[in-house]
């Protein structure tokens, strides 16, 4: 269960107070989080992302990738590589596994998707979402690859400052 310490955290890092953390999976070298853990369930519903990147520093990062055209070179990166589309299905698998590890057993027909829900795995939904699951332990070439692309920590905490 999240510290109440965290959710204050992720609160400012997100600018909204999230309703279902279930965990900090991942910190940075100053002590916050970067990546938390969903419940698979809100409000009586399936909530098909399990991982959420949640550094600001991290987040702006990649929004620089993808406002550049990221997703689609990504796509089509997994479109021209068999072995990439293969390691990619294989963690969309894997985060099904994982997010139905989570929950009761007569639910978990609900969630058919891999990450994030994405149900045609060519399909790369959002950068930071693939970060997140890697980050947050499934092996996803896509989220390794953008990390490659970027700096992964800011230098000097802004988290623990309020902003």
């Amino acid at each position: 269960m999240i510290e109440l310490e965290d959710l204050s955290v992720v609160s400012i890092q997100l600018n909204r107070i999230p309703k279902n953390v279930s965990e900090v999976v991942r910190r940075c070298s100053f002590g916050f989080p970067v990546v938390i853990r969903s419940f698979p369930i809100l409000d009586g519903k399936p909530f098909p992302t399990l991982y959420w990147l949640t550094c600001p520093f991290m987040r702006s990062e990649i929004s620089k990738i993808e406002s550049n055209g990221g997703i689609k070179r990504y796509e089509e990166i997994l479109s021209n590589s068999k072995e990439l589309l293969d390691l990619q299905i294989e963690a969309h698998l894997k985060a099904n596994e994982k997010i139905k590890s989570f929950v009761d057993e007569n639910v978990k027909d609900l969630f058919k998707g891999g990450m994030g829900g994405i149900k045609d795995f060519r399909h790369v939904k959002c950068l930071h979402m693939h970060v997140a699951y890697h980050l947050g332990g499934i092996k996803n070439p896509v989220g390794e690859s953008v990390l490659s692309e970027i700096k992964m920590e800011c230098e000097d905490g802004i988290c623990g400052k309020g902003g």
